[in-house]
């Protein structure tokens, strides 16, 4: 016990330096996600996205991927009804997710995507997100089988870092840090139904 009581000035003081040193200049090598373009349509068989993504990572999550860890992406899109006057239920939700790691054997980074039903790699972390950046998605969704909204349907689509499968450790730095606040706006847009 007395050894511990000598030390707490010592961790506050570690504790207080942590703390600061993670807001420091980070925000400099801070990227975030851009979703530039999406469009969509309803047809009589089907729901179709395509949307264009800007996707540059932080130094910091560079690292951490060439270090070992793999990271997530996960990209979410939901459809709602719009009303005029109250909260707009929402019809359907879809999540894709995308695990970028780094095989330091070969030096290649691999995507593997549950989607696509495999994995492929890369040459280049640039060369995967460009390969990224392109979303195409087909839903059974069609505009005999939704339900009828007066005032058309709505979208919105995000894509973020998806801090929830990193190592327990990490896990607690991405909360502090805003170089691993990777994530777009919500982009949201108006989709009228077949008519």
């Amino acid at each position: 016990m007395v050894i511990f009581n000598s030390l707490r000035p010592l961790l506050k003081q570690i504790t207080v330096c942590v703390l600061l040193l993670s807001f420091a200049p980070v925000t400099a090598n801070a990227r975030d996600f851009v979703i530039e373009t999406a469009q969509a349509s309803f047809s009589q068989s089907a729901l179709s996205v395509t949307a264009k993504f800007d996707l540059q990572i932080s130094d910091a999550v560079s690292d951490a991927l060439h270090n070992g860890v793999s990271i997530q992406l996960l990209t979410t899109l939901d459809l709602f009804a719009q009303r005029p006057y109250i909260w707009d239920p929402r019809i359907a939700q879809w999540a894709f997710t995308q695990q970028i790691r780094y095989h330091a054997l070969t030096g290649r980074y691999v995507l593997t995507s549950p989607q696509q039903k495999g994995s492929r790699s890369f040459s280049s972390l640039s060369d995967l997100l460009n390969n990224i950046e392109s979303f195409s998605f087909q839903s059974d969704i069609s505009s005999d089988t939704l339900p009828e909204s007066k005032h058309g349907y709505k979208l919105q689509l995000r894509i973020v870092l998806d801090k929830t499968i990193l190592p327990a450790p990490l896990r607690v730095m991405t909360y502090i840090s805003p170089a691993w606040r990777l994530s777009s706006d919500i982009h949201e847009w108006f989709v009228p139904g077949d008519s």
